[in-house]
């Protein structure tokens, strides 16, 4: 399998080095599959995170509201799950496939802004944001003042495609 044609051939060797690494921690002795995905998602998608990641155009309506307290980019693909079965089967199965990696990151790295309560509640309801009581709204829907405010605060920096947002 090869990278996509239009994946930066930098941001390619990037990816592969992190799936080397996360590889390598999973066939360490006592590395859970999960402690070794945690290598990506808590330590180096700092490093790649705006050229990967990118906002969806939906926000909360608890975070729209909210005025102070803590938002967050959530991953509602379930990145981590994702990533852990992906290490597990890797390590099972003796693969080395680092582009099937890089193509689960593009597919993946996609995020809304909800709260952190609302965060929470999606991982404990598996991503199922009715059950989680997570209602979306759409960018273009939100006060101007408000998307400015957002886009300050959660996208400018974080995000691939936070130009596409800017007020």
């Amino acid at each position: 399998m090869n990278s996509p044609p239009d994946l930066d051939p930098q941001l390619h060797a990037a990816l592969k080095s992190i799936y080397e690494e996360v590889m390598w921690l999973s066939a360490r002795p006592n590395v859970t599959a999960g402690r070794a995905r945690a290598w990506y998602t808590h330590i180096m998608a700092e490093a790649v995170k705006r050229k990967l990641r990118h906002f969806t155009g939906k926000v909360s309506e608890a975070a729209v509201a909210q005025s102070d307290g803590q938002l967050m980019l959530e991953h509602f693909k379930r990145i981590q799950t994702t990533l852990t079965t992906l290490v597990e089967k890797h390590r099972a199965e003796q693969l080395n496939a680092p582009d099937l990696f890089i193509k689960t990151l593009i597919e993946f790295e996609h995020v809304h802004i909800v709260t952190r309560a609302e965060n929470y509640a999606a991982m404990r309801a598996k991503g199922n944001y009715l059950e989680a009581g997570i209602v979306l709204l759409p960018w273009e829907n939100l006060p101007a003042k408000r998307r400015a405010e957002l886009w300050q605060k959660m996208l400018r920096g974080k995000v691939a495609n936070a130009d596409a947002f800017k007020p």
